[in-house]
């Protein structure tokens, strides 16, 4: 595994995504930083170029990892620890992903931390989440 898999992570979200990709837990292809084609939103008239530059790159949305198993596609979420962030990137990004691509198997989600916080297992049961703490 390079680092050039990893492109637009964090170091410490690299380590996370080496220690996880180290157990195995799910076979299958993995896709890093897949790029879900979003549409621009009608900005204002004042924007300048660049500010127009700057607002495309912050609103970018790049999953972090793929992985198509032989019964299902996982979205899968690195970060340091579970939060709002990563259950509601989880959510939003597995619409997209469908609507985008089209897949022909269940899509279902993860999320890989270090740090677990027991405040969030409820919804993450609920929206059928599989968490992983490396």
């Amino acid at each position: 595994m390079s680092m050039r898999e990893f492109a637009h992570l964090k170091a410490d979200e690299k380590e996370i995504a080496k220690r996880w990709t180290m157990l195995v837990p799910i076979q299958g292809i993995r896709e890093y930083d897949v790029t879900l084609d979003v549409p621009l939103p009608v900005l204002p008239a004042y924007w300048t170029k660049l500010d127009i530059q700057r607002y495309g790159e912050k609103r970018k949305k790049r999953i972090d990892m793929v992985v198509h198993a032989d019964d299902a596609v996982w979205i899968m979420e690195i970060t340091p620890k579970v939060s709002k962030a990563a259950v509601g990137g989880c959510l939003s990004y597995k619409d997209m992903y469908i609507k985008q691509y089209h897949p022909t198997k269940p899509v279902k989600l993860g999320i890989i931390v270090e740090v677990d916080d027991e405040a969030y297992h409820d919804t993450l049961k609920k929206n059928d989440i599989k968490l992983w703490v490396v």
